[in-house]
């Protein structure tokens, strides 16, 4: 499911994620009933911890640590409600508190002799010291390197006790291994990374067929890595995104996917240049269950390949041409030099930074534009995004209140570099066209504005649509898979409902953080579109009956259209 048809903030600004789990105000809501009803029956404990483990699945962390807190009031010694609440903590960036909460569930864990509490804890302790770890190894390694090794043993310490009962513990033991190899350690005796990927093979492959749940894919994943089986890896990953549970339907939950891409990315460096480029291009598919949701049929609607190496356009040589379209999915061949066409377009795409609790966050996107004066004078280059994400005069609408709060990066050119808004110069508000046009102070000149088009696409042709934004507040991607162009208001046969706005509906995938990007139709990355809603029951256009699944986007001619009463317009 998507979003409301009509665009609303959300935990990431832009249109708001679709599924009720990550709707904030739903589940704010929801949790505050819960506890209300626990505090007048505490039997309702166990209604109460299924809501905290739905939050959990959903990876909604501010709520699962609030509930998880007041729970421990009614029942102190229950040690997954533990386990839960330190999870809430190291995900909300907190590693050592979460450490000061499962050293005495340890405890506890051991006096009770609760084994499958002690697993948990024990994996736990071990992804937070790995968090610590990773948060400080580039500033001061030295300091970092012991939690490094704590992480080892911990996770080791379960994976010993058990190896079939553990071997998922035994995918970090691999990886910190590697981690450890990559900073210079010898390769000796225990540890020896490939030694010991060798060894889980062994344990993983023991595991009967029916005992392998997703967790069971994403270790025998880490082991392939491991092993230096990229191909291997590749196809292990998708069983993992693909597995199936007794009822036939997908059942690898966003938690656990995060999970996965934190780990490839943190630990084992999976985007370094180090990595052969099939094994680079397959953090895309984890970004893809972070952009899925459950259609009619059940089948698998997103994949999202991050540009996380956009700004240095790497050559993709013949080689890895036929590795690459299988990561990218089932879309047909396309030729090497289209795809590096979309690395250069997406150098010109920017993420929309907002003030937040921890610093700035990415609320939206936006692309850059040249505009001229109808007399063909240039005005210069400037961000379009929507209004939404900033610049509608409503304050309760927008993500960024004003724009001097606001920042830009353009991360496919230089993810390091800040840029600041000099003025929003033209705002088309929320329930017209959704558009913005911020002016950046010192754009540089080496970033070519997107090329546009003012013709749509045959309504009727099914052509493809591609989107590359900043979806779900994350890093730079590509929406790839079910992108068709569905139905849009524009000519020859179109009949807006509202005049000079022209809407578009297409199937290519978005969260929230996708509001602002470019719609690209599939030929010459010209933009065609500017997204900025969805729903999963969209009302059809042209006032016919029914609704569908669709994403939104306003056609670009319309706001180039709109633009002329300021005597601009938009160039092609």
């Amino acid at each position: 499911m998507w979003s409301t048809a009509r665009p609303r903030v959300g935990p990431f600004g832009g249109e708001r994620m679709s599924t009720d789990e990550t709707d904030p105000k739903r589940v704010s809501k929801e949790r505050s009933e819960v506890l209300d009803a626990l505090a007048k029956s505490p039997q309702r404990y166990g209604d109460t911890k299924a809501f905290a483990k739905r939050m959990r699945a959903a990876r909604a962390f501010d709520e699962l640590g609030v509930v998880c807190d007041a729970m421990r009031y009614y029942d102190p010694n229950d040690l997954i409600i533990r386990v839960w609440e330190a999870q809430s903590l190291v995900d909300r960036g907190m590693p050592m508190a979460a450490r000061d909460v499962l050293l005495p569930a340890l405890k506890l864990a051991v006096e009770k002799n609760d084994e499958v509490a002690w697993f948990e804890i024990q994996g736990l302790l071990g992804r937070a010291a790995k968090q610590v770890f990773v948060e400080h190894v580039a500033t001061t390694p030295y300091g970092a390197n012991a939690y490094l090794e704590e992480a080892l043993t911990a996770y080791r310490t379960a994976y010993t006790r058990d190896p079939l009962k553990a071997y998922y513990h035994g995918g970090n033991v691999a990886a910190l291994l590697r981690r450890k190899l990559l900073l210079g350690a010898p390769s000796v005796g225990a540890d020896d990374p490939v030694a010991f990927a060798e060894n889980l093979r062994n344990v993983c492959d023991s595991i009967p067929i029916a005992d392998r749940n997703y967790w069971w894919y994403a270790t025998s994943a880490e082991v392939e890595l491991g092993r230096g089986k990229y191909d291997s890896f590749v196809t292990e990953l998708k069983k993992f995104l693909d597995h199936r549970g007794p009822d036939g339907e997908r059942d690898t939950e966003p938690f656990a996917v995060n999970s996965m891409l934190r780990q490839l990315r943190e630990v084992w460096l999976l985007d370094s240049e180090e990595m052969p480029t099939v094994a680079r291009a397959a953090l895309g598919l984890l970004s893809t269950a972070l952009l899925q949701w459950s259609g009619p049929d059940g089948r698998k609607e997103a994949l999202v390949v991050p540009a996380a190496s956009v700004a240095a356009e790497r050559t993709i040589d013949a080689t890895t041409r036929d590795q690459l379209q299988k990561v990218f999915g089932d879309v047909g061949p396309m030729s090497v030099e289209w795809w590096q066409l979309g690395l250069k377009r997406a150098r010109s795409v920017a993420a929309i930074y907002g003030p937040g609790s921890m610093g700035p966050r990415r609320v939206g996107t936006g692309f850059l534009v040249r505009v001229k004066t109808r007399g063909g004078e240039d005005v210069g280059y400037f961000v379009l995004t929507n209004a939404h994400v900033i610049g509608d005069p409503d304050p309760k609408e927008v993500a960024v209140q004003s724009y001097q709060e606001a920042i830009v990066r353009f991360e496919g050119y230089d993810p390091t570099r800040d840029f600041k808004i000099k003025s929003v110069p033209w705002v088309s508000p929320i329930t017209v066209l959704d558009a913005t046009l911020l002016e950046i102070d010192g754009c540089p000149a080496d970033i070519e504005p997107i090329p546009i088009t003012m013709t749509l696409p045959n309504a009727a042709s099914e052509r493809r649509l591609y989107i590359i934004g900043h979806a779900g507040g994350n890093e730079l991607a590509f929406s790839f898979e079910d992108n068709q162009l569905l139905d849009h208001e524009g000519p020859p046969d179109g009949h807006p409902r509202r005049q000079g706005v022209i809407l578009m509906h297409y199937r290519t995938p978005t969260m929230g953080g996708s509001s602002g990007s470019p719609v690209f139709v599939d030929n010459r990355w010209t933009a065609v579109g500017l997204h900025h809603s969805g729903s999963a029951a969209m009302q059809r256009l042209y006032g016919r009956p029914g609704t569908y699944r669709a994403n939104e986007g306003i056609a670009l001619g319309c706001i180039s259209e709109a633009l002329k009463s300021e005597n601009w317009e938009l160039c092609t």
